[in-house]
């Protein structure tokens, strides 16, 4: 069954991965993951689609997305986005909604939620500043962010990481004095 699927929020993509990876998770030691029912309400997929998800289907889509932003450089991200979508078929399609002319994108059932994820990323890395894409640098942290601050340095996932590193950083030097 073939399904119309909206690109995710980036922020809905950023908490599925930081909530259901397993890196993510092994690294801030968490062994709980989210209610998926807080997440793929948000996710861009058919609910009748959302509704079906498993445990297992999510935390691979997340490991998956999770090597995205693994991934060395804008070259490498862009090749494994554009593998990903190529093989999920992903069709673009126009669709007229209230008088107005819509981009829709069409892919199968199975592949909506890595689709919808997969489109978010690709208009991040071409639209946007492909640059964005990280992993928090805080050592007891492995979790995703994309920044959109307006400066462009972010490199912690939260304000909490900012604060642990600042933190250890402060003790580190003050024992060396």
């Amino acid at each position: 069954m073939r399904v119309q699927v909206d690109p995710m929020p980036l922020d809905t993509l950023v908490e599925l991965v930081n909530g259901w990876g397993v890196e993510p998770r092994r690294a801030g030691a968490r062994s709980e993951v989210p209610l998926l029912a807080d997440h793929v309400g948000r996710a861009g997929i058919p609910a009748r689609v959302a509704e079906r998800l498993t445990d297992t289907e999510v935390t691979r889509f997340a490991d998956t997305i999770f090597g995205i932003f693994a991934s060395a450089g804008t070259a490498a991200r862009v090749a494994a986005v554009s593998g990903l979508l190529a093989s999920i078929d992903v069709r673009p399609d126009l669709a007229v909604y209230d008088g107005e002319v819509r981009r829709t994108w069409w892919t199968d059932a199975d592949d909506a939620l890595p689709a919808a994820a997969l489109l978010a990323l690709r208009a991040q890395l071409s639209d946007e500043d492909p640059d964005r894409l990280g992993i928090c640098i805080d050592g007891g942290c492995a979790d995703i962010y994309i920044d959109v601050s307006p400066a462009g340095r972010r490199r912690f996932c939260s304000i909490t990481c900012q604060n642990r590193a600042r933190a250890a950083r402060y003790r580190r030097t003050r024992r060396s004095a």
